[in-house]
């Protein structure tokens, strides 16, 4: 089934010490690129997450939130800066036998003072165990994110082929007016002929071949064909299973655009002119849908 580039997915675990959670967003891009927003120390492991969301997506921009907290609370270690204390109440004494002021340093205010006392967090070296959580995280929030893309891309898949299908009944509407407007045509192309004598004489061959040329210029028999060829493959690759269409459809789209066209140009009916138009609107849209296929 195709998918879509564009879906979201989230993902968590947890153990006893620490919890990690993992969020997964994707939109269009012609190529595959992952962007990576996670706690520095992390950065190690960037390339086996890399690894893993690449077996998943094959084409997009992928956006990876990958955010730590700790179950409880790091334990604290308090350290006196006992040189630093002892130099703030010598100076402290200094400065009250020197300017004659009264006053101590208290408790509270050492405290306040920078460098006296330190604070530091011991925080857990990162192992085994957190790697196959942080794995674990991003594998969730992956799988998460395939449905949505598979949900989303199932919709667009369902809206091409109607459009497909619209097109394919277009063109056999185009088919019957080719047939019923050949002898129409024809006269066009006698008459036109006729005026550009005006009583002239003209070499009947040369006149022969100038009227071949001239109906097979208003021709679409073979733009038809390849058309419907178009249709038919574009068919195909929708049923393909899981693998990227995208790219594929993309180029299918252009061939379908570049028929219509001529069929549009070429032909002198009223009636398929009309039909050319709805089915360039058809393969337009066909061609916004499809920019959102992997």
């Amino acid at each position: 089934m195709a998918k879509s580039m564009t879906g979201f997915g989230r993902g968590g675990a947890e153990n006893a010490g620490f919890r990690v959670e993992a969020e997964v967003r994707g939109v269009n891009h012609r190529f595959l690129e992952v962007r990576f927003r996670m706690p520095q120390d992390l950065a190690e492991v960037e390339g086996d997450l890399r690894e893993r969301v690449g077996k998943v997506v094959q084409r997009g921009r992928v956006d990876v939130f990958i955010e730590r907290t700790l179950s409880t609370e790091p334990e604290a270690i308090i350290a006196i800066n006992r040189s630093v204390v002892a130099g703030y109440l010598e100076a402290a004494s200094r400065i009250a036998r020197e300017f004659s002021l009264p006053g101590t340093l208290g408790l509270e205010p050492i405290l306040t003072l920078p460098g006296a006392v330190r604070v530091d967090f011991r925080r857990n070296t990162r192992g085994d165990e957190e790697n196959g959580l942080l794995l674990e995280a991003l594998g969730c929030a992956l799988e998460a994110f395939d449905r949505s893309r598979a949900e989303e891309g199932g919709r667009l898949t369902s809206d091409v082929k109607i459009r497909l299908s619209s097109i394919d009944s277009e063109l056999s509407g185009v088919r019957e007016a080719a047939q019923r407007s050949l002898p129409e045509t024809l006269e066009k192309i006698r008459k036109r002929i006729a005026l550009l004598l005006d009583g002239a004489g003209l070499d009947p061959t040369r006149l022969a071949q100038e009227a071949a040329y001239l109906a097979g210029r208003s021709d679409i028999a073979e733009e038809v064909v390849r058309l419907s060829a178009h249709l038919t493959k574009a068919a195909e690759v929708l049923e393909a299973d899981d693998r990227p269409v995208g790219k594929s459809l993309d180029f299918l789209v252009q061939e379908m655009h570049r028929e219509v066209n001529t069929i549009a140009s070429k032909s002198e009916s009223l009636e398929i002119s009309q039909a050319a138009l709805r089915m360039k609107a058809e393969v337009e849209r066909i061609r916004e849908q499809v920019q959102n296929l992997e």
